[in-house]
C-alpha cells in the first residue's frame, strides 16, 4: 500500500505506477492519495488504465470538493501538454457545498474514473480563481486542503463510502460513475 497527501500524494501515485510496471513487485499495487495535484498527461492516463485493466494497479484519489490543489498545475509551458488525473476519484462534499452533485442536497460522496478531459488554459485558470480566491479564500483553502479535513470527511461519510465496498478492489469493481 502506497499513500501520500498533496505533493506526497503525487509522488506516491507516480511511485505506484512505476512499481506496477515491475515484474518483481507483488500485484496489485494499491495506492490511496489525498489532495493530490495533477501529475501527468493523457499518455500517463492511458498507461495507468492498462495497468488497472490488467489488475496490476489500484489507485484511488480522495479530495475535498472545495480544495483547489487537485486542479494545479493549471497549465504547462509546453503548448500540447495537458495535465490529466489518473485512477479513481472519491470527491467529498459538505452538504451545504454548491458544487455538490445536485447542489445543496444530501449527496456527499462522488466516485468517478479519471477522464480524458482536455481543458484549455482559460478554463483551468477560471477554475483556480474560483476555488482559491472567490469561493474558498486563503483560510478556507488551507482548511479544505488539510489532511485533517480529509480524515474528518472520511469519518463523517464512512457509511456512504463503505457502501462502495470494503476493499479497494470492491471500489474498483464499480464501473462508470457512481454518485451516492
Amino acid at each position: 500500500m502506497v499513500t501520500g497527501h498533496s505533493l506526497g500524494g503525487a509522488l506516491a501515485s507516480l511511485f505506484a505506477v512505476s512499481a506496477a510496471c515491475h515484474d518483481d513487485v507483488p500485484k496489485p499495487v494499491r495506492c490511496i492519495t489525498h489532495a493530490q495535484p495533477l501529475v501527468g498527461d493523457v499518455r500517463l492516463l492511458e498507461s495507468v488504465r492498462k495497468l488497472e485493466g490488467s489488475g496490476d494497479l489500484l489507485l484511488l484519489r480522495t479530495r475535498v470538493g472545495e480544495d483547489g490543489v487537485p486542479a494545479v498545475p493549471a497549465f504547462s509551458p509546453k503548448p500540447r501538454f495537458v495535465y490529466a488525473h489518473i485512477g479513481m476519484e472519491l470527491k467529498m462534499y459538505d452538504i451545504d457545498d454548491d458544487d455538490a452533485p445536485g447542489g445543496r442536497s444530501k449527496k456527499n460522496v462522488k466516485l468517478s474514473r479519471s477522464e480524458k478531459k482536455m481543458k484549455t488554459f482559460a478554463l483551468n485558470f477560471k477554475a483556480l480563481i474560483k476555488l482559491f480566491v472567490i469561493k474558498a479564500g486563503k483560510k478556507n483553502q488551507r482548511r479544505a486542503h488539510s489532511l485533517r479535513e480529509h480524515y474528518r470527511r472520511l469519518e463523517k461519510y464512512e457509511e456512504e463510502i463503505r457502501s462502495l465496498g470494503e476493499k479497494l478492489e470492491d471500489v474498483y469493481s464499480k464501473t462508470g460513475s457512481v454518485i451516492l
